[in-house]
């Protein structure tokens, strides 16, 4: 009777055993398989890009959005007024992407404000600076003692007064970093150059001989921006595009994005709006840094 007994309780013991294992493992396997699903959800998690831009930005946003969203993103955009809030909104992490400015522009504002931004590559497009009138067919025909409108911040009063020399209005000392008025050193028609405020240069053609005025605002303004007597040769080196803090330049998608920027189509659509205005880069090689 004892050994049957004992042989009973023996039979339970390892029965129970038993069925603890079957659960303990039924339980580590769906555990397993939880942690799995939960990984899948994560993975498959749509990101949602918020991107800050001005109106010219919002423009380059519609014409690659349908093409960006098609790859798994959802995007924002975060319309402000002018660049530099569109790169604090970036800088302080209210925004992924800061779209449309340039990069040298980008750079000069990390400077001034302790900043890490930097552009995505692929670069994206540049645009141009040119120098207009709508009183005369050519530079030659400019009269002497003539008004001539420059843009008077450091960068763009440069590349203004360069493409004055380049014309052969002017010549400029070669020690300068940023040149300005100050340092033209032959003027042989005498010229006025009048400095102010770079969208208040293509006003200024009503009334002044000539004006060097950027693309973007001429395009603005109704006018044709192909239509300058003489363009720089520089902004070739100016690239506009994807601008998102430095951490996240080859993110996935931020690359995506900056890609879209180098498909046929959207750049179709860019030109559509802003015929004459941008030109597009094949390859970022052709920017010198």
């Amino acid at each position: 009777m004892k050994r049957r007994l004992l042989g009973m309780l023996l039979s339970a013991a390892m029965l129970s055993a038993l069925v603890m294992g079957c659960s303990s493992g039924a339980s580590e396997t769906e555990e397993a398989e939880q942690t799995e699903q939960t990984e899948q959800q994560d993975t498959q998690e749509t990101k949602t890009v918020k991107i800050a831009g001005t109106a010219v930005s919002q423009v380059f946003y519609e014409a690659f959005k349908e093409k960006y969203e098609a790859m798994g993103y959802e995007t924002e955009f975060i319309a402000f007024d002018s660049n530099p809030v569109c790169l604090e909104a970036c800088a302080s992490g209210e925004a992924d992407i800061s779209l449309g400015q340039q990069k040298k522009f980008v750079l000069s504002y990390n400077e001034s404000n302790g900043s890490d931004l930097d552009m995505v590559k692929p670069y994206g497009m540049y645009t141009g600076i040119g120098l207009y009138s709508e009183k005369y067919a050519s530079v030659d025909e400019i009269p002497d003692g003539s008004q001539i409108a420059v843009m008077n911040d450091a960068t763009n009063e440069d590349v203004s007064l360069k493409i004055l020399e380049s014309a052969g209005l002017i010549q400029l000392s070669d020690d300068v970093e940023f040149a300005t008025v100050a340092d033209i050193t032959d003027n042989p028609k005498n010229l006025e150059i009048i400095e102010m405020e770079q969208a208040q240069t293509v006003t200024a053609l009503e009334d002044m001989a000539a004006a060097c005025c950027w693309f973007t605002h001429m395009s603005a303004s109704g006018k044709d921006p192909s239509t300058y007597l003489i363009r720089d040769d520089v902004m070739i080196n100016y690239p506009m595009g994807v601008i998102t803090n430095s951490e996240d330049l080859e993110a996935e998608w931020a690359v995506d994005m900056a890609e879209c920027l180098r498909d046929p189509e959207v750049q179709d659509k860019i030109a559509e709006t802003y015929p004459n205005v941008f030109e597009f880069y094949t390859s970022d090689d052709q920017v010198e840094e």
